[in-house]
């Protein structure tokens, strides 16, 4: 297998997830600060979101990153805005699409 192809791989393998029945899925991760006092209930609200399939707390410039997963990055944008900047004590997110190549 030539480099490039398996650069392709890798990045199909990583930023690309498949979905049931071969469709393929956006991901990306949102980095959110809070209110200060309330990492663990904005934690536990969004690690219950149906799209959510990863959450971690952090330290340093941001309390938390979660990684969602959606039919394309406008569905992400909108569950951001939507659901995750809803959450009681959400102060504000930055959203990393990942590359879709």
């Amino acid at each position: 297998m030539y480099a490039s192809s398996l650069h392709s791989e890798f990045m199909r393998e990583h930023f690309i997830r498949e979905a049931p029945h071969g469709l393929l899925m956006s991901v990306g991760y949102v980095l959110v600060n809070v209110e200060p006092g309330s990492e663990v209930e904005v934690f536990n609200a969004a690690s219950v979101l149906s799209f959510v399939t990863d959450a971690n707390l952090l330290f340093g410039d941001h309390d938390l990153i979660v990684k969602l997963e959606a039919d394309n990055m406008g569905d992400i944008a909108r569950l951001v805005v939507e659901s995750i900047r809803a959450i009681p004590g959400v102060l504000n997110t930055k959203t990393l699409a990942c590359a879709e190549m």
